[in-house]
């Protein structure tokens, strides 16, 4: 029988974007979390030589068990050994593997190859091409400088203008907010973070890599001599619908200087309260605190978890025209319309607390600090809310019990913490699983008792497998998750005595409260994510 020739050549590409795909070509292949192994996993469910694929006579490949503690899964079921396909999926620990054939068309892919055309170029292009609207029109862009004139940058038709183009169209389509450029060796690796998490993008030659961080360097008006220097830089570009910012960083790294790219598109970003996806009750308390005359509404949760973004919809539920609402912001990335924007420059002596004491000089009704950082801000944005101000912040917490405790670390007293406090929202961002590759799975006894009647009496949800309109990963698009927690009397006692996490559990729970790992059980029973990702953002719960 002769050999298929899809199955000649096949490639491993993680299923959730993280790592470089790893191709099948004849020589076994080793998975494990001993970095002698061809692919290395940092996953303690892993055992140090768990698995090998190996090449067989028909040009077909063998997953094979190494007697590991966990096994290996093909399409959901854990085998010894099995041959893999194109299509499958194989699990090994916590991470997933499609299998799949370099090289084979696309369906509905109709990109008519140009000649000469570079390999690295027609790999972007296919992507782009995959990517959902899959058939909407290229994006006209065009390039402003940091100095806020139209810059030539993208207008030579050479391989770097190309593949500056490209990525911009990529992540553009992508939604991702962060673009990286990495030398390693000979050529430049390129990542994107979408969803919040990193996903492969592909190779570019060194020399096109070079040509690419010297056109951004152009863009930003950075100087080439300091090649060496770390550099940082911003540009805009102009959209047929929009206009994004781009904030850049280079650094200097072994084999040549790194870039990041941050991209601030307004595009995604909620204009409105209602837009949060806040149950009910959480929307109507947050609504009734931006509308009376003093309070303290503190946001809490890790970086990039969407605080900011949150305040930002509180104050556009309050009447900019009748009251006098300033922002302190490290730095300001989105500008509010009826609103006095501060930003923080802490090399010049106007950090939160200066600016703080500065802002309660100027006549405010509502004030929001960026962060609370330290113990002079806390006090100060604390008395502020109790002497007639509104005062909305943020501060680094898993949640929010800890984050009272993170108030009375920073050594402010707990009369005033008991007395400012209004609400407390933690927050985090679970990634939506995608739509078109998203399928149903049983879930596990443990899982169905650990998250009971928030499932609704459903004993599957839905998992992603990861296709190409989603970059391999299984999902497209965020969501948001909350926990909600409004101080009460019971609580001010609590915190005022002896706090201790279990006596505010105890009040908490015997009034109406949310976690965040049941409210993310909730948009798993709804079938907007998975378990596994609420379980990686909010904990086991």
């Amino acid at each position: 029988m002769p050999s298929d020739p899809v199955l000649a050549k096949l490639r491993l590409r993680p299923v959730h974007g993280r790592g470089k795909p790893t191709d099948l070509v004849g020589e076994q292949v080793t998975i494990g979390r001993h970095p002698d192994n061809t692919i290395c996993l940092h996953d303690e469910k892993v055992s140090r030589f768990h698995c090998v694929i190996e090449p067989m006579p028909n040009d077909s490949f063998l997953a094979r068990d190494l007697d590991s503690r966990n096994g290996i899964r093909i399409n959901g079921v854990k085998v010894p050994q099995g041959l893999i396909r194109a299509g499958d999926v194989l699990r090994v620990g916590r991470s997933e593997f499609l299998v799949e054939a370099p090289g084979a068309p696309a369906p509905g892919d109709h990109a008519t190859p140009v000649a000469g055309e570079p390999e690295w170029s027609r790999e972007f292009r296919r992507i782009l091409k995959e990517l959902p609207p899959t058939d909407a029109p290229l994006e006209d862009i065009s390039i402003i400088d940091a100095d806020g004139q139209s810059s030539s940058v993208l207008q030579s038709a050479g391989p770097g203008p190309r593949a500056m183009l490209l990525l911009l169209r990529l992540t553009s389509k992508a939604r991702a907010t962060d673009i990286h450029v990495e030398p390693k060796g000979d050529a430049y690796h390129v990542r994107l973070r979408v969803d919040g998490l990193m996903v492969w993008l592909g190779e570019l030659p060194r020399n096109v890599g070079d040509l690419v961080l010297g056109l951004i360097r152009a863009a930003c008006q950075l100087k080439s001599a300091a090649r060496d220097a770390v550099q940082d830089g911003h540009f805009s570009a102009k959209y047929p619908d929009r206009r994004v910012e781009y904030r850049v960083s280079l650094t200097p790294s072994v084999h040549g200087p790194k870039g990041v790219i941050r991209v601030l598109d307004k595009r995604d970003i909620p204009h409105a309260l209602e837009e949060l996806g806040l149950l009910p009750y959480m929307h109507e308390r947050i609504r009734r605190v931006t509308r009376q005359d003093h309070g303290l509404l503190l946001a809490c949760g890790p970086t990039g978890s969407g605080k900011t973004t949150t305040l930002h919809n509180a104050l556009r539920e309050i009447d900019r025209q009748s009251r006098n609402v300033v922002t302190i912001e490290d730095p300001v990335e989105y500008t509010l319309e009826g609103v006095t924007q501060l930003p923080v420059d802490e090399d010049k002596g106007k950090g939160f607390s200066e600016l703080l004491r500065s802002v309660l000089r100027q006549d405010p009704d509502v004030i929001m600090v960026g962060e609370i950082r330290d113990e002079q801000t806390a006090r100060t944005a604390m008395q502020a809310s109790m002497t007639g101000h509104v005062v909305l912040s943020t501060v680094h917490a898993k949640d929010t019990i800890t984050a009272v405790f993170r108030l009375l670390d920073l050594k402010v007293e707990p009369y005033l913490v008991a007395n400012s406090l209004d609400l407390i929202l933690a927050q985090r961002l679970v990634r939506s699983l995608c739509e078109h590759c998203k399928r149903e799975a049983p879930l596990a006894p443990g899982q169905i008792t650990r998250m009971g009647k928030h499932l609704g009496g459903k004993t599957s949800a839905f998992v992603g497998v990861g296709c190409k309109r989603c970059l391999g990963t299984g999902f497209r698009g965020r969501r948001a998750i909350f926990e909600l927690l409004e101080v009460n009397d019971e609580l001010r006692d609590i915190i005022l005595a002896e706090p201790s996490v279990q006596a505010m559990k105890k009040v908490i729970e015997s009034g109406l409260f949310t976690t965040l790992a049941q409210f993310g059980w909730r948009l798993v029973a709804d079938g907007v994510t998975s378990v596994d990702e609420v379980d990686r953002v909010a904990g086991m719960g």
